[in-house]
């Protein structure tokens, strides 16, 4: 499904990506972890190409995702959800415009993109939000927004970017809870980086910690967990048993 080589990525002198790797199969849910600035939304930003690595190979569903440009570019981005840190709503539009607004765009018939908004705001617990705008939600229910606008194309992989640093911490779990949901009730691959060490134990089939650009350890949540190899991992060990 997914297939990343030798991923490099510098921001000026500071290095981003130092040869990261990494497989993700049809289907599965993969969390990456590990501190910040370890190189994480930046090797998903660079999936759909929102960031352009320096170089390396990706391969998304067959395609060589740096060799394509224009129109098949844009189809690709259209079949990666992507849910990210900052909600990015368009304050303007009401929820149900803000969640079919690339369907629209993209020249699908205003009352069948309607009807797709539709079910996914119901997905998301928020069916009786359509008319607002985003400055009348919380928080919480922005992000939600922000999920259904991800999922509202049917996807065939999702990338979730850190998806509750932005709220307070009393608005984190309605969130979690409607991505352990999809994770349950889809079989749509996921790609999530959090730093919410409880859910993706809950929730992954594999765990990757990064650390200083690359991969350096992945493994089953509760292997990984208590036989950590990578000095990243003992650290989380550590974290868990206070």
């Amino acid at each position: 499904m997914l297939e990343i080589y030798d991923l490099h990525k510098s921001f000026g002198k500071v290095v981003a990506l130092d040869g990261a790797n990494l497989k993700v199969s049809k289907g599965e849910t993969v969390v990456i972890m590990g501190p910040s600035g370890c190189g994480k939304s930046t090797l998903i930003r660079c999936i759909n190409r929102l960031t352009e690595p320096d170089s390396g190979r990706i391969i998304l569903g067959g395609q060589d995702v740096l060799q394509l440009e224009g129109r098949a570019l844009q189809e690709l981005r259209r079949s990666v959800g992507f849910v990210f840190q900052q909600f990015n709503l368009i304050g303007r539009l009401t929820v149900l415009e803000n969640v079919i607004f690339h369907l629209v765009l993209g020249g699908m018939d205003q009352e069948e993109a309607r009807e797709k908004g539709r079910q996914v705001l119901a997905k998301v617990g928020l069916a009786t939000a359509e008319t607002r705008r985003p400055h009348e939600l919380s928080g919480g229910q922005q992000q939600r927004v922000g999920i259904a606008r991800a999922l509202v194309t049917n996807p065939s992989i999702m990338l979730w970017d850190e998806p509750t640093a932005s709220l307070d911490p009393i608005l984190v779990g309605e969130v979690l809870e409607v991505m352990e949901e999809l994770v349950r009730s889809t079989a749509t691959t996921m790609v999530i980086v959090t730093h919410e060490v409880s859910f993706a134990r809950r929730v992954a089939e594999r765990i990757v910690f990064m650390d200083q650009g690359r991969v350096v350890e992945e493994g089953e949540p509760k292997e990984l967990f208590e036989h950590p190899r990578s000095d990243i991992g003992r650290l989380y060990k550590k974290l868990l048993q206070h």
